[in-house]
């Protein structure tokens, strides 16, 4: 039996958004693909954060507005 291991995960924040590789526009949120599927509107917010996957064979790369960051990725507060 092989196991999986976890992938590494680089989460990155941008204020500004993030500009699409082509530098036509910014990223839309990641979200907007399930929101649209569950019959919600799409996200308007500014994909402020960058979440990178590394499963050793491929990335997979998301980017979120600050509501849509799943809780997974967020930032630990200062205690």
């Amino acid at each position: 039996m092989t196991r999986r291991r976890k992938p590494t995960v680089r989460v990155a924040h941008r204020p500004d958004g993030w500009v699409l590789p082509d530098f036509t526009d910014l990223a839309d949120c990641t979200t907007n693909f399930h929101r649209e599927q569950d019959g919600r509107p799409a996200c308007t917010g500014t994909a402020v954060w960058k979440v990178v996957e590394d499963h050793g064979m491929h990335l997979t790369i998301g980017f979120y507005c600050d509501a849509d960051l799943p809780a997974e990725h967020r930032p630990q507060d200062a205690a």
